[in-house]
């Protein structure tokens, strides 16, 4: 009897070490990547990595470097979860860090590797310096304090001349207001698309689908400033709007209303209508512009969409239609391609709408 109690005691080991062997880690690994942003989890959890633009270079990187790597989940301090009983199939907003590797969060490695641009995240709590202490914390690096100032785009490379930038009067207005009629002004003043400056890189962009305004127009104005666009936070505490020539000025840096107003400014100005529009939801407010493409069919434009941008998964076909029958197709930054998908304006949203040089101010919800 207690010999074979001994055997029972060794073949219970024996198992015991195999199971360990074959069976599967509990840990969490990347198992799929869903875009340049959001991959897919072994418990089924999808993770959007928080500060991280969706581009294909993104994408390239988390599928060659990173996919079904183990990883620790750092949520968002706006909105913790337990990745012990998140739910499968639900998006968690996340810094992620590959196990036993010091370089730091897979969030900051791809920015500081220039496969994406830093992307906002309106709402959610962490800020671009907890952001950039989290990635300290998962590495140990130091973050330079003093920064390389933003190096200026060489236009010229892009087959793009400007002229001479002439620095405008002082402005009256350059921040966001309570009151819509203020806000109208302060757009006039920011949205300078019939300045040489402004108007000359408008134009440029728009020469590449030559003819009368047209889709393609959109297309190229909105791909080569997203793809030249360097997120850049306002002072805190404060909101400023650039001019659309200072933006282009200062190569193209800034956060989503300079974004915003920059495109709208390169549409008014060869010839289309635009609105700048903000929202917000519980957790913080965006803005991202709109273009009319009331004069075209939606399948006109879907198929200029795919030609233009076919590397890009078209998952959505944002347009809204407004009380004068008008058409607005969705143009945010945080999109890969024209009628992305929408910002949740679940709260409150403004549209600033110019047809034809004239502003208008209307509440959507």
């Amino acid at each position: 009897m207690e010999l074979n109690s001994r055997k029972l005691i060794i073949f219970g080991v024996i198992f015991v070490i195999i199971l360990i062997i074959i069976w599967p880690s509990g840990g969490t690994r990347i198992k799929h990547i869903e875009d340049g942003s959001t991959v897919v989890l072994s418990n089924g959890v999808k993770i959007c990595l928080l500060g991280v633009t969706p581009t294909r270079d993104s994408k390239k990187a988390l599928q060659e470097e990173y996919l079904d790597r183990d990883v620790n989940v750092i949520y968002d301090s706006g909105s913790p979860f337990n990745i012990r009983t998140a739910r499968t199939g639900r998006k968690y907003y996340a810094y992620l860090r590959v196990k036993n590797q010091r370089r730091g969060s897979i969030n900051g490695n791809l920015i500081k590797d220039g496969r994406t641009v830093l992307l906002e995240n309106p709402e959610l709590n962490d800020s671009l310096q907890t952001f950039r202490e989290y990635s300290r914390l998962a590495s140990d690096i130091v973050i330079d304090p003093n920064p390389e100032p933003v190096k200026p785009i060489p236009y010229h490379h892009d087959d793009i001349d400007l002229p001479d930038y002439t620095p405008q009067p002082e402005r009256k207005h350059h921040t966001w207001y309570s009151d819509g009629n203020l806000n109208i002004a302060m757009l006039q003043e920011a949205a300078d698309y019939n300045q040489p400056y402004t108007k000359s890189f408008a134009n440029q962009l728009a020469a590449k689908s030559e003819g009368p305004f047209n889709p393609g127009q959109i297309c190229e104005i909105f791909d080569y400033c997203r793809q030249k666009w360097r997120y850049v936070n306002d002072p805190n505490g404060q909101e400023y709007i650039a001019r659309a020539s200072e933006t282009i000025y200062s190569s193209l840096t800034g956060d989503c209303d300079d974004f915003a107003v920059l495109v709208a400014s390169c549409l008014l100005a060869v010839g289309g209508n635009a609105t700048i529009n903000t929202g917000d939801n519980a957790m913080g407010g965006h803005a991202f512009a709109e273009a009319d493409i009331t004069d075209f069919t939606d399948s006109e434009v879907q198929n200029i969409i795919r030609k233009r941008f076919n590397d890009c998964i078209i998952s959505s076909y944002t347009v809204r239609t407004d009380s004068n029958g008008r058409r607005w197709l969705n143009l945010d930054w945080q999109a890969d391609y024209p009628g992305g998908p929408l910002y949740d304006c679940s709260i409150r949203r403004d549209a600033y709408t110019c047809v034809n040089g004239e502003w208008r101010w209307t509440r959507l919800n």
